[in-house]
């Protein structure tokens, strides 16, 4: 991520925080894909169990990057870490379930999950030997299959 990106999301984070009565520290982390960005405090207004409010969070982070004359990278708005803990219990369960795959030589199909969830799976297996994953089903009801690999 360029400094100058850096710098417009830190402010545009802390300025939000302090338009909120909130006080907090900013964390950015950069990943593979996207720019993860996790806001830390004990915070009174900010809903912190809310994906619709973090989504929000994201697009205008985004949009103040592409005013700022940034490339707008994609983004993960977290608070106090709570959405990468459920991501790396998703993960965790993927692996537990394609170890399950491979000894039973059977599919298992997931529950419908939002493309997001998918997609952490479908990484978090990408490159385990024995298994493969795809989507099935349409719109809410989408979900992940974790089926043994072809011999």
């Amino acid at each position: 991520m360029e400094a100058q990106a850096r710098e417009v999301l830190i402010r545009f984070f802390q300025d939000l925080l302090a338009i909120l009565g909130e006080e907090g520290q900013v964390q950015l982390a950069p990943r593979e894909t996207e720019i993860y960005v996790n806001l830390c405090g004990h915070f009174k207004v900010l809903p912190q169990d809310d994906p619709e409010f973090r989504e929000a969070l994201e697009r205008l982070a985004s949009l103040h990057l592409k005013i700022a004359g940034s490339v707008p990278p994609s983004l993960e708005v977290d608070i106090n870490g709570q959405e990468e803990a459920r991501r790396q219990k998703l993960v965790a369960r993927a692996l537990a379930l394609a170890e399950r795959v491979r000894a039973e030589k059977r599919p298992i199909e997931l529950e419908p999950m939002p493309p997001k969830d998918r997609r952490v799976v479908h990484l978090a297996l990408a490159h385990v030997p024995g298994v493969r994953t795809y989507s099935v089903g349409r719109a809410e009801n989408r979900r992940v299959v974790i089926a043994p690999s072809e011999p």
